[in-house]
């Protein structure tokens, strides 16, 4: 094992603090009356953006079938997005179990004090606590669905077998069955000509050049591509055409690695980075032409954008993957790699080239640029 290290995901073993109030809501439910309560559905989806985005085709799905909007308990990072989701009446605020450092509450208001029925799609200490303070006539939680799924994650990684996406599960935590035609973009969030027009007005999104929104932090160190490669890799694009590049993202890191960025390149880029919530952020997505980025939040956003995208994929079961067949994934992890851990001499992000980032973005252009002659974009942004 020599000049092997191992690296540690902290943040992700804090899921595991979620299966002790599962099992608390189980025992709850079989040895607790039900509590006579009228009122609106409550849906507590308390968890961090790529868990949370995978869930909204099935919530969409819960909320068309019930008929009635729904309030909605998330992190606070999530709320200004959840807002925007058709059908939900009142988003209120918790933090997940990760407990990051965006996940500022000072606002929090107090839930309702009855609702008729709670679906439970993720749950944290915060939720659970909010949850103690409240009369519903009925509960649904998510802990079979949930044990079941990681016992299968475990079992086809290591038979190195392709898993379940996670959205499909959540089909199954709801109780539903998965519909055969996708939800798209605009099935699951209500967007007006407006709020389009006042996110095109932001001074990085101008201009008639190609918008390319790129993201290159990670809360893992193991999922980071090195700022050399990401200069080398603006440099090849920029002498290919007419481009924007657009950094966006949040945390002291990420504002770092872009100045770092910045400053070593002889033409502008610019960052929304720390500048827009993610509710701007899935707007400037409908209205740029490429995503890149590393394993994390924003690109699984780019995916439900429907935004053509590469991603470079970290150490984990591939169980967040793009819809469009178009996307680009690169995987260089070929060991059983997990979440939680890597074992390793040299990460496999190090191992992908600027040269193989630029060649799938010369294919993922042609292809989109075929489109586009086809089917002209609907959405532009103002000179």
């Amino acid at each position: 094992m020599k000049n092997f290290a191992l690296s540690i995901n902290h943040d992700e073993l804090k899921i595991g603090n979620e299966i002790p109030l599962l099992i608390k809501l189980r025992l709850r439910n079989l040895f607790k009356s039900a509590v006579p309560a009228k009122g609106k559905i409550l849906v507590i989806d308390t968890c961090i953006i790529g868990d949370f985005l995978a869930t909204l085709p099935a919530l969409r799905m819960f909320i068309e079938t019930t008929g009635c909007k729904v309030d909605l308990l998330v992190s606070p990072p999530l709320k200004s997005l959840a807002e925007s989701i058709r059908g939900v009446d009142r988003v209120f605020t918790a933090k997940s179990v990760y407990t990051r450092r965006i996940e500022q509450n000072e606002d929090a208001q107090p839930l309702s004090k009855e609702y008729g029925h709670v679906l439970v799609l993720r749950i944290s200490p915060d939720a659970y606590r909010l949850l103690d303070g409240i009369k519903y006539s009925s509960i649904r939680t998510y802990d079979i669905p949930f044990f079941k799924y990681f016992g299968h994650l475990i079992k086809n990684t290591l038979l190195k077998k392709d898993v379940k996406q996670w959205r499909e599960i959540n089909y199954e935590m709801i109780g539903m069955k998965e519909p055969g035609n996708r939800r798209g973009f605009d099935d699951i969030f209500e967007f007006r000509d407006e709020d389009y027009a006042g996110v095109s007005q932001l001074t990085e999104l101008r201009g008639s050049a190609k918008k390319i929104l790129l993201h290159a932090g990670s809360g893992w160190k193991i999922k980071l591509w090195e700022n050399g490669k990401w200069i080398e890799l603006l440099k090849k694009i920029n002498k290919t055409g007419d481009f924007r590049f657009i950094f966006i993202g949040g945390g002291d890191f990420e504002a770092k690695s872009f100045k770092h960025i910045q400053e070593n390149l002889d033409f502008n880029v610019y960052s929304l980075i720390n500048r827009t919530d993610l509710r701007e952020t899935m707007l400037a997505m409908r209205l740029c032409d490429y995503f890149i980025g590393i394993d994390s939040g924003p690109r699984n956003m780019a995916h439900l954008a429907d935004l053509r995208s590469i991603s470079m994929l970290g150490p984990a079961p591939k169980n967040f993957m793009p819809v469009n067949g178009e996307d680009i994934v690169i995987d260089k992890f070929d060991c059983i790699c997990k979440s939680l851990f890597y074992l390793h001499k040299i990460s496999g992000m190090q191992k992908i080239s600027a040269d193989e980032v630029f060649d799938s973005f010369k294919k993922l252009s042609k292809v989109h640029d075929n489109a586009q002659k086809l089917q002209p974009r609907e959405a532009v942004c103002p000179d």
